[in-house]
């Protein structure tokens, strides 16, 4: 080598190679578009659906089971101690307890059936 001709650093090459890899990601990040949920194939939409249709099958339950409870509460002090009317009346609560257990379990069986898609011909 002649003194005072400098040969380039060697780290100067990998150092601009690197930074024009930077400003070609960059380059290439900036027109990437958003895309929607349904890009994969799953809306995230159907579990909140689901979850609200529980919740509004639990809270219909739990009107009714309250609406259920004080007529009984009504039918028994309007029975004033008889017997054969309390049994009736005891049988018929019992009955309506179990129609709304029913109507809430096939509620929230449809729950589960919404938006489902299938899964074959």
């Amino acid at each position: 080598m002649q003194p005072g001709h400098r040969r380039p650093s060697s780290g100067l090459i990998p150092r601009a190679l690197l930074l024009l890899a930077l400003i070609l990601a960059t380059l290439a990040l900036t027109h990437c578009q958003m895309v929607g949920d349904r890009l994969n194939g799953v809306g995230v939409g159907i579990f909140k659906r689901k979850n609200d249709c529980l919740t509004k099958c639990q809270s219909d339950y739990q009107a009714r089971n309250q609406a259920e409870d004080r007529l009984h509460e009504q039918n028994l002090k309007a029975c004033a101690g008889d017997k054969p009317c309390i049994a009736s009346e005891n049988a018929r609560h019992e009955a309506a307890q179990s129609d709304s257990k029913a109507l809430r379990d096939a509620c929230q069986n449809n729950c589960h059936n919404q938006g489902g898609g299938s899964s074959g011909p």
